[in-house]
């Protein structure tokens, strides 16, 4: 058997719930600041956003869970300014926010971004271990090796087909006139 490669569904794991964070965050916090649901437009940019997250998140493999939650936690930050500030671009003069519904919006987006990432590392850290103890538990199974495989040569058989006394046709020397 060849070297283990690394599981990456961790990593999987913690983009995929850092890109859905984002737009929903963002989206439930501009809710409550603003009173309604942001529009299509500005839903989709804060999408967008949480794909660029999705891609821009490295491996927290290596890192502990402090350095981890704190990068997540700063990236899901600037994400928020970012749709926060894409939500408020796209948003019609009408659904224009209350002051006084600042304070809402601010609360929740500093609960729930350090809340998330926190979740987000903790859930790669016990899928890490679960598919660890599971690869301990049922190891991949060992094939019996096979024979090295010997290069054959071939060799035309001989065929002997007896003497040849003469041939069919008019080949030989030219005839003199």
């Amino acid at each position: 058997m060849g070297r283990a490669t690394p599981d990456r569904s961790p990593d999987v794991l913690t983009r995929v719930a850092a890109g859905v964070v984002v737009p929903v965050v963002a989206v439930a916090a501009h809710g409550i600041g603003g009173g309604s649901v942001p529009g299509s437009a500005g839903v989709l940019l804060s999408g967008g956003i949480g794909a660029l997250v999705a891609l821009v998140l490295g491996s927290q493999r290596r890192r502990s869970a402090t350095a981890a939650t704190l990068s997540t936690a700063g990236l899901l930050t600037l994400a928020q300014i970012a749709s926060h500030l894409s939500l408020m671009a796209v948003q019609t003069p009408s659904a224009a926010m209350h002051h006084d519904a600042l304070l809402p919006m601010l609360l929740t987006h500093l609960i729930a971004i350090p809340l998330s990432a926190g979740l987000i590392v903790a859930a790669a850290g016990l899928l890490r271990a679960l598919t660890s103890t599971v690869r301990c538990l049922f190891p991949p199974p060992r094939f019996a090796a096979s024979p090295p495989v010997v290069p054959v040569r071939w060799v035309a058989p001989y065929l002997y087909t007896g003497v040849v006394v003469g041939g069919v046709g008019v080949r030989g020397p030219p005839a003199l006139p």
